[in-house]
């Protein structure tokens, strides 16, 4: 073998010239590999990268990326190098503050258990500013089979009008996740459900004044659930 089987890093040969070539190549690898952290996922070259860079090639690779989707790249002296990930390496991404796991085929997102039938069981989170003067519930819903961990609360513009506090749940439970919570700007709350709540059907997470009428004023709603998957590909 002339490299190590599963990240390729080459091996240096008996009276081979020029070690410090191969060895830095095994440390570029190493750097690359290693508790990845990419900018992001991209289907074309950054414009302006810096020495180091390591990106995640998309589905669609363009120009320097042709015929590289879902590889690593990585942005050295000589311009672009290219690695193959490993069957279920997980690397950070940056651009959209996730995780990330290489299936073997593409990257998806990261999950506490996945396997090759399809089965996964995902931690998901979303969030929308609520516009007070418009609306008072989101226009995102809790996924149907979602288990709810918390719905997180802050203002994120100071709430006007007749109110004086607020809750936040569910129809049926407009108080579940908080209430009592203030209406000046960063006024917050950490929701957490006794036990995690099942919702089998997409539900809205609404606002609803303790007493009196919202008038404007803008809430920033966070929700983290968790989300599993059969071993089907429907």
């Amino acid at each position: 073998m002339s490299s190590t089987g599963r990240l390729g890093l080459p091996y240096i040969v008996t009276g081979q010239a020029q070690k410090e070539v191969t060895h830095n190549d095994g440390l570029n690898r190493l750097d690359a590999f290693v508790t990845p952290v990419v900018s992001e996922i991209t289907n074309t070259p950054p414009v302006s990268p810096t020495e180091g860079d390591v990106v995640i090639v998309g589905t669609s690779g363009s120009g320097d990326f042709s015929g590289k989707d879902n590889q690593l790249a990585q942005y050295l002296t000589d311009g672009w190098v290219f690695y193959t990930p490993f069957k279920w390496m997980d690397a950070v991404v940056e651009d959209i503050d996730s995780r990330m796991t290489y299936n073997g085929t593409t990257w998806v997102a990261f999950n506490l258990i996945m396997k090759d039938s399809g089965e996964y069981l995902r931690v998901e989170s979303w969030q929308e500013d609520v516009d007070l003067s418009t609306d008072s519930e989101t226009s995102t819903d809790i996924p149907d089979r979602a288990s709810v961990l918390a719905v997180n609360t802050r203002v994120i513009t100071a709430i006007t009008g007749t109110v004086t506090t607020f809750g936040v749940g569910v129809s049926g439970d407009t108080s579940r996740y908080g209430n009592g919570i203030g209406k000046g700007a960063d006024s917050t709350n950490i929701g957490m459900s006794y036990h995690p709540v099942t919702y089998y059907s997409d539900t809205p997470v609404l606002l609803t004044p303790d007493s009196g009428a919202f008038s404007t004023g803008v809430v920033r709603i966070n929700v983290q659930y968790i989300k599993p998957h059969g071993p089907w590909n429907w």
